[in-house]
């Protein structure tokens, strides 16, 4: 099968939608299909991959970069043409924006299906990076209900996103399907755990929390300094980990108040980590803590279960499947730092609590194997044919 990406978030980007995509992609590939990708193009980035198509864009955000693509005025209208020659069998868009547009009209004209794929909660994110919190998160709300309403089926991460979708009138089926997880990259490993920790200079008995993701306003890191001052309260072994793209007035905004909380020793802001290395920072750590209520599905809840972590999340049912209250973690409905806190504490001072949640996120793990949500997604194109 001849499989069209199209893309308004992709490499040099790592963000959750650029690892679901290399994901699905990777093992599409890997099951015999060709996966052709039409993304934003980035100055100074090029591509390894032959089966990626850049087109003209522009930057809408500085930090963290993000770009929207201009297909209809590319310069490389052959670069446009090409897309017309490749046959695909079906079309793929991971963006409302102009690439997904580019792709229904593409899929419109070649009557092929067309999926959509909804990853982000735009209306939010309007809220936070582009300042607005009226006119632009309605304008959000609205096109991604016309957007969703064009495809022949739309995929939902989660099922929150599904609810979300729903709510906004979407009336085309919609089919959950989370981004699976590749079980050989991230894994429990005992050497794994030595080895980092040497490297960061933690000793064996003292406890890591972790935090993998974006360092900003709309991910609620603030929320885990507060959590961190009320832990620190009854046990000073501890250290919090936030690991990840850093948006730097936030960050400096984060650092003024673990200093004022007096929890600036022990907290360590890890920068600029190569995603390969980002496995080693699951397999050192003791418990995943995870505050963000933004997600649609958190990739990186799913990455800290692949490799055996016991995880602390506010209650959030873009984690439905993946973290299961008092089985693999706690999901804390109360909002309060307290209550957070003493769910980290009850596992760290339970040696059998941690085991058995380790062993269970393991095991769900396991049930979102890339491979298996691969051929689901295939399924999914083959019941549009």
């Amino acid at each position: 099968m001849r499989i069209g990406f199209f893309v308004d978030s992709y490499l040099p980007n790592t963000f959750g939608v650029t690892v679901s995509i290399e994901s699905f992609r990777k093992n599409l590939e890997k099951l015999g299909n060709e996966v052709f990708i039409f993304a934003p193009r980035f100055s100074g980035y090029k591509d390894t991959n032959p089966r990626v198509f850049r087109f003209r864009s522009l930057k809408i955000l500085n930090e963290p970069e993000m770009r929207i693509s201009l297909p209809v005025f590319s310069d490389d209208t052959k670069q446009f043409k090409k897309v017309e020659t490749l046959k695909l069998d079906i079309i793929h868009s991971h963006s409302p924006f102009t690439m997904g547009g580019f792709g229904k009209y593409i899929a419109q004209k070649q009557n092929i299906p067309f999926v959509y794929t909804h990853h982000t909660q735009y209306a939010d994110y309007a809220k936070v990076y582009l300042k607005e919190k009226v006119v632009l998160p309605r304008l959000a709300k609205m096109w991604t209900r016309v957007f969703s309403n064009w495809a022949d089926l739309v995929i939902a991460p989660s099922p929150k996103i599904k609810r979300i979708l729903r709510e906004l009138g979407i009336r085309k089926k919609i089919v959950i399907l989370p981004t699976g997880i590749n079980l050989n990259l991230f894994k429990k490993s005992s050497e794994g755990r030595k080895k980092m920790r040497e490297e960061l200079g933690v000793a064996p008995q003292t406890k890591i929390l972790l935090y993998v993701g974006r360092v900003s306003e709309e991910k609620n890191v603030a929320f885990l300094i507060d959590a961190l001052g009320e832990i620190l309260k009854l046990r000073k072994d501890v250290r919090l980990f936030i690991v990840g793209m850093q948006k730097k007035p936030y960050l400096k905004k984060i650092k003024k108040k673990s200093e004022e909380n007096g929890v600036r020793s022990f907290v360590r802001f890890v920068q600029q980590v190569p995603r390969k290395k980002i496995p080693f920072f699951y397999q050192a750590a003791d418990i995943f803590t995870f505050p963000s209520l933004t997600e649609t599905q958190g990739i990186v809840v799913l990455e800290a279960a692949a490799s055996g972590l016991p995880i602390v999340a506010l209650d959030d049912d873009a984690f439905g499947g993946i973290i299961i209250d008092n089985k693999n973690g706690f999901l804390v409905k109360k909002k309060s730092s307290f209550s957070f806190a003493r769910r980290v504490l009850e596992i760290l001072e339970k040696k059998e609590l941690q085991q058995r949640f380790s062993s269970e996120s393991q095991a769900i793990a396991k049930t979102l194997s890339e491979e298996k949500q691969t051929k689901k997604l295939l399924n999914l194109y083959a019941s549009l044919k």
